[in-house]
């Protein structure tokens, strides 16, 4: 008697661990960034290394916003809320000064350039943080 073994692929199962979730999240968002973002900027080293560096920065805000959906979607806890928007609000800001950083005094919006509205994103987010920490729930 020979036994045959089946493997059977779930994508479900692709989402369960935090590991493969960070790794799709940081390949999706590199292959939908590198055209319009990277490859303009590949052969100038510093610039490309600073908006690597605000690409990597959305990218493990997304996965925590993602992680800290979840867990407010089990808990309900108001401090998990005031987290949870506080990251995907990092990922707003970080997504204005990456406008900033690869395509430096081009984007204004109204009166205020991309890093002035990135800036005044992030200090939001650091009142929702504020908030989550010091709420007592």
């Amino acid at each position: 008697m020979t036994r045959q073994i089946v493997i059977v692929f779930r994508p479900q199962t692709l989402f369960e661990t935090k590991s493969s979730l960070l790794s799709i999240i940081i390949f999706s968002l590199v292959a939908a960034l590198s055209i319009p973002v990277i490859i303009p900027h590949i052969f100038q080293q510093y610039e490309l290394f600073h908006i690597l560096l605000h690409i990597s920065g959305i990218g493990f805000a997304s996965f925590l916003t993602v992680v800290a959906a979840a867990a407010y979607r089990r808990i309900k806890t108001r401090r998990m809320l005031f987290t949870t928007i506080a990251f995907g609000t990092f990922i707003l800001s970080e997504t204005f000064s990456l406008i900033d950083a690869a395509w430096q005094s081009k984007y204004y919006f109204w009166t205020f350039s991309s890093a002035e509205i990135g800036h005044l994103i992030m200090f939001f987010t650091l009142l929702m943080f504020a908030l989550s920490v010091f709420r007592r729930d």
